[in-house]
């Protein structure tokens, strides 16, 4: 063995080691999470303690009903906290989550459960119909229902408020899988992606950097949930430094000007927008908002052009960098 080099772990766990065992321990108090629903200007804020609390209550409900390491959890819900808290809850205790996107149609569906059948699903009160209807489709009958809402057959998600706040993590090797992705399908039908205990969570220290959210930062992601581009800078990246990570919902098509209020009254310092937004931001003038706090802004998902860059270096004084990288990888390429 070289001097530089030192061998790989046999085990890993990431929330454990590095979320909890890092900056849990060590700034538990801090804000980790800042969600902020942009129809209604509803707030809820979530420290580095409260998060891993409320995971650590959903580990011990889902063992308490049938889940074990390596069994699948699909999530289908909206930008919403339950979700950061069902990611964290997903690596301590090993289960393999499987984000679903909100919009997707039944067909789609169908073709996932018959794919990798779920033995677990959280879901919003929304996507509980369409995911009845692929139920009953394919046969498939998993052990846990948990609904954030109301549903017929389906367990409250405030069930979990009763169970211990703290739990075991699980040993998981470092390449046994965490997560898994079905791409969007650009060539052929979506293709399952696996990512494992150190894949996703060790890789996206280059993303971090490309980003360069920095500690005790607030950072934000316009990003869909059920792709793998939430999980790429909503959640590891900022996670893995010790950063606030903002969350803003809205229901509908991206209304530019309130996005972008958010972005200037939370004082967001590092900012990833795909160019689809940032051409809508500039449609609505950016000149308007005061951008003193976001010292870095990125773009990603396709090819962000000349013309954007320029005319929001011209309009708000932000360089957007572009970069790129696929569901199968984490960054690779940073401009």
């Amino acid at each position: 063995m070289k001097p530089y080099e030192s061998p790989t772990p046999n085990y890993f766990n990431w929330e454990w080691e590095i979320f909890e065992g890092i900056h849990v321990r060590e700034h538990g108090e801090r804000t980790g999470l800042l969600w902020v629903d942009l129809n209604t200007w509803e707030e809820r804020k979530y420290s580095y303690n409260d998060l891993s609390n409320e995971a650590n209550k959903l580990i011990n409900y889902l063992r308490g009903n049938g889940l074990n390491k390596g069994d699948s959890l699909y999530m289908m819900m909206p930008l919403i906290p339950e979700l950061w808290v069902t990611f964290l809850a997903v690596i301590k205790a090993g289960f393999v989550g499987v984000p679903i996107a909100t919009t997707l149609t039944l067909v789609d569906l169908i073709y996932r459960f018959n794919t990798y059948p779920p033995k677990a699903i959280i879901a919003d009160e929304q996507s509980t119909q369409l995911i009845n209807e692929a139920m009953e489709k394919t046969g498939v009958k998993p052990v846990v229902k948990l609904v954030i809402g109301e549903k017929s057959n389906w367990e409250s998600y405030e069930s979990i408020k009763s169970e211990s706040p703290k739990a075991e993590p699980e040993m998981t090797k470092y390449d046994d899988p965490i997560l898994l992705y079905f791409t969007s399908g650009t060539t052929g039908m979506p293709k399952r992606v696996i990512h494992t205990a150190t894949s996703y969570p060790v890789g996206h220290l280059t993303t971090a950097m490309i980003i360069n959210v920095q500690p005790g930062e607030v950072h934000n992601n316009l990003s869909a949930p059920g792709w793998a581009k939430y999980a790429w800078s909503s959640f590891f990246p900022p996670f893995n430094v010790g950063a606030t990570v903002t969350g803003f919902y809205y229901s509908g098509r991206l209304e530019p000007d309130k996005y972008l209020h958010a972005i200037e009254e939370l004082k967001v310092s590092t900012f990833c927008a795909p160019p689809t937004a940032w051409r809508a931001f500039l449609k609505g003038g950016m000149k308007k908002f005061n951008f003193d706090y976001l010292h870095d802004a990125v773009s990603a998902g396709e090819p962000l052009g000349i013309g954007v860059y320029k005319k929001v270096l011209e309009e708000a004084k932000l360089e957007v960098r572009d970069f790129y990288g696929q569901t199968e990888t984490t960054a690779m390429i940073g401009n």
